[in-house]
């Protein structure tokens, strides 16, 4: 009798099984090999991570422990490490971090070497400072030359009182002592180039290293471990995974898949299984233009639907928004898309959303200071994270009546209610008890009859009770301004100014409790339903031009210039970007297009072969 064969009816969807095996023969004993693993849009790329760290665990994790080794995991945000973390049930075999914390953890402690670096840094910088300061014209380029030279200047003379550098990877660094997020990666990746004690120091310590998100990963960081690769290679494991379409900022490493080494093996992943058909042959399309990488949707995809709304650039935001968000509920027969909480807006830049979420006010001034770029993206700056992490659960158990919490909230960080306190009454703490009720009264008397008081006046009535720990800043913030007073106050005191409502909305934009989200933010993220907002006026910014991309501008001489030499441009950054953001959603996509060329958006997305006529709709 003939053998039956009998075939799994979704035998196509897992014609990428073989990857994690080819990745499981990389650790092999006898013949260790990196990889570098291409994974496009929703084709399992942390799943395959996951896996292969699990393998590792159960193969070499108790080996590992006894010699004081680990596997270290470098991806790109906190919130990656976090999950990641959590599938591994945080075990110590794995040290995962952001890309910033792993170079710190290596080398902050050599002092004597940080500071040897940073002085021929500022010096460095100050020459070619200088030089420009000759060369150039006067006008506010050489007043901001100016100050940082004197800024450079004064942190070099106060430098030799500085016994330890220290640096905070998530969120403010102020002070001589503290390190920039710039200086940290400059310095690490040197060290790892350049110092063979620091590259025994990294194997030694991490004789595997897998990277997440590597098309993004610092080039500085990149080049120095593949110097290290080729030195220790029978004792040092890199493995990367990624998707080069997917790299969407500018220090990440220019042509990833080229620099790796030839002898490396390279599995690759076919299947998207995130998003539906329609989806999946948008974004392949999209994609021809930069590469011939190619995905396959499963067979058990639902078909989907993708739409692209055109409007003018002088249209109402909110409007349009909301048409294109009704006319998706009526093609999808799908009601949530008509509850905005229900799918993911995302725009180019944050302020788009400050400006859309209400919190423009606050955002716009600290947006102007450099030292705020990552703290004010991730809700980190200290006073803005203290009145949002305390102030708004207080007055939020207040108004719902939850005196319980109110009363939790105030005994776990006031210092009226601290042990000092205590230790120092202890005769009678019916007083301190009675103070602390005095000073919440005061505070919560600021929202009476349905009031909204602004921060300014919320950190006055806690710097005049005492009820909670204030830093230093607050005083300069709240004292009046000086001619020379350092531009980080200025604006702090600016945006303190606004509501309390406005700073609340910022901190759900931050902590990812709104419908908005950037196009860069989302990348690894998914959601059933994606509206694609462009907005090059709103944005203003010179990186991405979507545009360009459709057609609606020309192309500038440099354009052109760069992609006859072969260079990363606008264009090319932008289909990425594109790519990234479409490749978000899993059931329905809305593209909203502002231009001031409606036709020629329109006549280019179906030239391209990215809509049919039958999927746009002029707004």
């Amino acid at each position: 009798m003939e053998d039956i064969k009998v075939t799994h009816p979704l035998s196509d969807n897992y014609v990428d099984d073989h990857v994690d095996d080819e990745i499981r023969i990389c650790f092999s004993e006898d013949n260790p090999k990196s990889f570098f693993m291409f994974a496009g849009a929703g084709s399992g790329k942390t799943r395959s991570l996951i896996n292969t760290l699990s393998f590792l665990d159960k193969k070499m994790g108790a080996k590992l422990s006894v010699y004081s080794k680990q596997i270290a995991v470098i991806t790109y945000t906190n919130a990656a490490c976090d999950e990641i973390s959590k599938r591994l049930q945080y075990k110590p075999i794995f040290a995962v971090s952001t890309i910033h914390s792993f170079l710190w953890e290596l080398i902050k402690n050599y002092q004597p070497d940080i500071k040897a670096w940073i002085i021929e840094s500022l010096k460095r910088d100050i020459a070619e400072l200088n030089e420009k300061q000759a060369k150039g014209r006067g006008g506010d380029a050489a007043i901001k030359r100016a100050e940082e030279i004197k800024k450079k200047t004064v942190r070099i003379s106060k430098i030799d009182t500085i016994k330890k550098f220290s640096y905070n990877p998530n969120g403010d660094n102020v002070g001589y002592d503290s390190l920039n997020h710039s200086e940290v990666v400059k310095m690490g990746s040197e060290f790892i180039a350049t110092e063979e004690t620091m590259q025994e120091i990294l194997i030694g310590k991490y004789p595997i290293l897998l990277i997440d998100e590597s098309q993004d990963t610092k080039k500085e960081l990149v080049d120095a471990l593949l110097i290290v690769y080729e030195k220790y290679k029978d004792r040092f494991v890199i493995g990367m995974f990624g998707d080069t379409m997917q790299r969407i900022y500018m220090d990440g490493k220019d042509n990833l898949a080229d620099c790796i080494p030839d002898e490396w093996e390279k599995p690759e992943k076919v299947m998207n299984h995130r998003s539906a058909t329609r989806i999946v042959e948008l974004a392949n399309t999209i994609r021809k233009t930069i590469d011939k990488q190619q995905q396959r949707p499963r067979t058990d995809a639902e078909t989907g639907t993708v739409r692209l709304f055109i409007a003018d650039s002088s249209a109402n935001k909110e409007e349009v928004e909301h048409q294109a968000a009704k006319a998706m509920s009526e093609k999808t027969n799908d009601k949530a898309w008509l509850d905005a909480t229900q799918y993911k807006s995302l725009i180019l830049e944050h302020h788009m959303a400050a400006s859309r979420f209400g919190f423009l006010e606050l955002y716009s001034p600290l947006n102007e200071i450099d030292s705020f770029s990552t703290s004010l993206r991730n809700g980190s700056i200290s006073e803005i994270s203290f009145l949002a992490n305390v102030i708004s659960p207080l007055i939020k158990a207040y108004q719902s009546g939850n005196d319980f919490e109110v009363s939790r909230i105030v005994r776990q960080s006031s210092p009226l209610l601290g042990k000092k306190a205590f230790l120092e009454n202890s005769t009678d703490q019916s007083k301190l008890l009675e103070s602390a009720e005095k000073a919440v009264e005061e505070l919560l008397l600021l929202w009476k009859d349905g009031s909204i008081p602004t921060c300014v006046d919320i950190l006055k009535v806690i710097k005049k009770t005492n009820l909670f720990f204030l830093n230093d800043r607050v005083d300069e913030i709240l004292s009046g301004t000086t001619a020379d007073e350092d531009k980080k106050i200025t604006a702090l005191r600016e945006a303190l100014s606004v509501p309390f409502d406005k700073l609340e909305r910022y901190s759900a934009y931050v902590t990812d409790n709104t419908q908005f989200a950037t196009h860069q933010g989302v990348k690894g993220l998914e959601f059933p339903r994606v509206m694609v907002i462009m907005d090059d006026a709103e944005a203003k910014g010179f990186l991405f031009s979507y545009e360009k991309l459709f057609g609606a501008k020309a192309k500038t001489e440099t354009d052109i210039k760069n992609e006859r030499e072969g260079k990363d441009t606008g264009i090319i950054r932008t289909t990425r970007l594109f790519y990234v953001a479409c490749t978000r959603a899993e059931k329905s996509l809305s593209v909203v297009a502002y231009t001031n060329d409606k036709n020629a958006v329109k006549d280019t997305a179906i030239s391209n072969g990215w809509f049919s006529v039958e999927e746009i709709e002029l707004l």
